[in-house]
């Protein structure tokens, strides 16, 4: 291959190499069910990343030293640094939680399912019944940065009144220093996914009541 060819095949990789990089940061787990699956998928894609630098310098290296080359040693400096960055640590019902990781899940589950019984999804007087999958980002004091459908219940009305119930039954208290069983890695946030189920039974009180501090605010 020519010096002016591997210029060519650079310039073309390195956009490329970026736009993958960063889908590789920002996909997230539709449902809990499919989230090992696109862990896996997410990791191969790093993988790949990871190739594509190490073949991209290797031709980087070959070129002459020109303006141009240096302009793509740094690009790809740069995209090197933003796949090295933590991305987000997604805990789901099937995730391998340390102990603590693990009580601090659950008590955060029933303070929501204690939520949803007291205030019962409904419109027009009529109750909603429906499942679906909620992401809650949470802060290092946890707090509520933001919460997310992930799976629809297929009812606006339902899914605005999941989001609604996450909100308010924040904050759930510091989350675990290390909430994977296996060894945290780092990671920039922590991200709880957790399922909605609105039956008839859910409509009962839980059988564990929340103490009257812990109940969520509403309204």
């Amino acid at each position: 291959m020519t010096t002016s060819m591997r210029a060519l095949r650079l310039i073309t990789l390195v956009p490329l190499l970026a736009v993958a990089c960063a889908v590789a940061q920002t996909a997230p787990p539709s449902a809990p069910s499919p989230q090992d699956l696109a862990q896996e998928q997410i990791a191969e894609l790093e993988k790949a990343q990871r190739a594509m630098i190490q073949d991209l310098k290797r031709q980087l290296a070959e070129m002459p030293e020109t303006v141009r080359k240096q302009r793509l040693r740094a690009r790809i400096a740069e995209i090197e640094g933003r796949a090295n960055l933590p991305r987000d640590l997604y805990i789901s019902p099937s995730a391998k939680m340390s102990a603590p990781m693990k009580t601090y899940y659950e008590r955060m589950k029933m303070r929501i399912e204690d939520c949803g019984t007291r205030y019962f999804p409904s419109q027009d007087g009529r109750k909603l019944y429906g499942q679906g999958v909620v992401g809650v980002t949470l802060g290092n004091d946890g707090s509520v940065i933001q919460a997310d459908v992930l799976q629809s219940s297929q009812d606006k009305a339902l899914d605005e009144h999941m989001l609604k119930l996450v909100h308010a039954s924040a904050p759930f208290g510091t989350p675990p220093a290390r909430p994977m069983a296996n060894g945290s890695p780092v990671y920039r946030r922590l991200v709880v996914i957790t399922g909605f189920d609105f039956n008839r039974d859910s409509e009962k009180p839980a059988p564990e009541p929340v103490p009257a501090q812990e109940r969520c605010k509403w309204g």
